[in-house]
């Protein structure tokens, strides 16, 4: 029987949750169900939220090292008003940067490569190979963004000479938030180089879609397999005993909204309601939760006759599965850049297992899109069809106030998005490269 013990690089882990711990820790958790011992090198302070452990004694059983990093997170927040808990990629988009802060995000662009977080490789590729020493592990699973987990397991698997398979949930040097933010040519030069220097060293790549390397498909092409982000059935088990719903029509939004991801059309189709509608209007409420540009916060809060605009910050994932079961709509909001087609937003299959209808706004032959009318879900718009989200808006309101459902979700489609079936996937690479 072949040793299945792994160890995971991942710069977010427990309790610093973020959006990129999701991933990880429900392959970690149905990895160790399947039999798998999970170890975890982690950060020992990721500028991240902080959340809980989740409720199940799976994660008792993983063991976690952590290694020290010199977070650069007051640097970028230098000349702001507002302190940020995180140096995630918002920093880029804030308006009215003083020249302190734009000297802040240009060393960040061009000094700290490959990202933000490239002090943690000094602490944990030694501690790394004091785990290899003590654990055996005979796989490296790493995770990112940010990129730098990469480098870890890169130098942690040339060291020791075990298997590395690296695994991508967001694009590196053809990420996002370069289009708006270019590097220098000295800066972009070597982080293509270590993107490339990354992806050549893996054994194996797994990513959340296709089109992040497209300047390197052929290294890559033998060796790379799309895994979707999905959804923990476990979740899928509460929806069964949804809470109550309330007299009002709730339209709700988890996560950041950042100024790429202007939902202008649904503003306005949400302004046309305000103003012809105000009987509809009185029973409609819009709840954010978690980090929304300031400019896109005015503007929603100039729906101020007859719809409720409430703003709240982040919480935590457990709290949000309630609230995102007891909506009556769910908004998702593709960014505006060159990849967007290919963008598959985690919140879409958490919302795809409520049973509630979901609202996208974006690329209508895009991924997301795509996802949308497979599972049957919901419906998505283009950026500019404020016609097109009113109409819906309205058909879904009466199907609620008639008692009745505006979807019928394919539960065979969604069932493939499940981590369970995901992971197994997962480990039929893992135990590939153990032959």
């Amino acid at each position: 029987m072949p040793n299945k013990k792994v160890l995971v690089v991942t710069y977010y882990w427990y309790p610093f949750a973020d959006v990129g711990t999701y991933r990880i820790s429900r392959f970690c958790k149905y990895l160790a169900r399947r039999g798998w011992e999970i170890v975890v090198l982690t950060s020992k302070k990721a500028s991240a939220g902080l959340e809980g452990i989740p409720d199940d004694p799976i994660f008792d059983k993983i063991k976690v090292y952590r290694a020290d990093i010199i977070e650069p997170t007051e640097l970028l927040n230098i000349g702001k008003k507002t302190k940020t808990k995180t140096s995630n990629p918002g920093v880029f988009y804030q308006k009215d940067k003083n020249w302190i802060s734009k000297l802040a995000v240009w060393l960040r662009l061009n000094v700290m490569l490959p990202d933000a977080k490239f002090t943690w490789k000094w602490f944990a590729v030694p501690l790394g190979k004091k785990i290899i020493k003590s654990e055996k592990p005979a796989l490296i699973l790493s995770t990112s963004p940010p990129p730098t987990t990469s480098l870890i397991a890169k130098e942690l698997a040339q060291w020791s000479n075990i298997p590395w398979l690296a695994d991508f949930r967001d694009p590196w040097t053809n990420i996002y938030y370069y289009d708006d933010n270019p590097q220098s040519k000295w800066a972009q030069k070597k982080n293509k180089k270590l993107e490339l220097s990354a992806l050549e060293s893996a054994d194996k790549i797994t990513m959340v879609n296709h089109g992040f390397f497209p300047d390197q498909e052929s290294i890559i092409k033998d060796k790379a397999k799309k895994i979707p982000n999905g959804f923990d059935p476990d979740h899928k088990v509460q929806a069964i005993e949804k809470p109550d719903k309330a007299n009002t029509f709730t339209i709700r939004y988890f996560g950041s909204l950042k100024a790429n991801q202007h939902p202008g059309a649904f503003i306005t189709a949400l302004q046309n309601i305000d103003t012809k509608y105000p009987d509809i209007a009185n029973k409609i409420s819009f709840e954010f939760y978690g980090s929304i540009d300031p400019a896109i916060r005015d503007e929603f809060l100039t729906i101020n006759n007859n719809i409720t605009t409430e703003f709240y910050g982040f919480i935590s994932h457990d709290e949000m599965m309630k609230l995102v079961l007891s909506s009556q709509l769910l908004l998702l909001a593709i960014g505006r850049t060159k990849n967007s087609k290919f963008a598959l937003s985690t919140k879409v299959f958490e919302y795809m297992i409520s049973g509630n209808p979901v609202l996208g706004v974006g690329p209508t032959d895009g991924a997301a899109s795509k996802l949308v009318a497979e599972t049957k879900i919901g419906s998505f718009f283009e950026r500019n069809d404020e016609h097109g989200i009113e109409n819906y808006l309205l058909s879904v309101f009466k199907a609620y106030q008639n008692g009745t459902k505006s979807i019928t979700p394919n539960e065979a489609a969604i069932d493939k998005y499940s981590f369970e079936h995901l992971t197994k996937e997962l480990e039929s690479i893992m135990l590939s490269m153990l032959d």
